[in-house]
């Protein structure tokens, strides 16, 4: 009886396993996206706590399209583009994506950056001695990435994805791995 109230259990959590961890990728199934080859990497929306989030993903995400064999726009060429307009839109991004020399811009956010902290609970024993025990929490890393084809303004590919590690670099470099990993097999394969 034991055993088999184990295996319902186990078999649970692997499914919880399994579906917290599936990529939540979505795209236009009947898009060319061999046909890109040049990307605009716009700047990330980043939470409060960590405004620098945003920019180390971006430059990330930038590493992960270069080490893929994919062509990059210069950051600053396309911010400066972007300064000259008062909106934020899809089709804005898509004309300055195309006039920055970008076949497709990868927009997005990270809306949870959380580093990797320890502290110490104190505690009074039954002894009535002063006692302590340390706490490790993870970093913690959400992101959600968009792809937007410049010459339609159409969003062709969207994907979020969490992560939990050590420390903040590694979660970071880790999530965008993860989120971008679906993309990259449409561009590549």
């Amino acid at each position: 009886m034991k055993q088999a109230s184990l295996k319902k259990i186990y078999a649970v959590v692997v499914l919880a396993l399994i579906c917290g961890c599936y990529p939540r990728a979505n795209w236009k199934k009947d898009y060319d996206y061999k046909s890109l080859r040049t990307f605009a990497v716009a700047k990330m929306d980043s939470p409060e706590n960590y405004a620098s989030a945003g920019g180390a993903v971006r430059d990330m995400i930038s590493k992960y399209l270069i080490e893929s064999g994919i062509k990059v726009v210069d950051s600053a060429v396309f911010d400066k583009m972007l300064l000259h307009t008062d909106m934020k839109s899809d089709a804005i991004f898509a004309q300055i994506g195309g006039l920055a020399g970008a076949d497709a811009i990868l927009d997005g956010s990270v809306f949870r950056c959380q580093e990797e902290k320890e502290e110490r609970v104190y505690y009074t024993g039954t002894d009535g001695k002063l006692g302590y025990e340390t706490a490790f929490y993870n970093a913690k890393v959400d992101i959600t990435l968009r792809l937007i084809d410049v010459k339609t303004g159409e969003i062709v590919w969207v994907n979020s994805d969490s992560y939990e590690s050590f420390d903040i670099r590694h979660t970071m470099e880790s999530a965008v791995y993860t989120t971008m990993r679906p993309l990259k097999k449409l561009l590549l394969n």
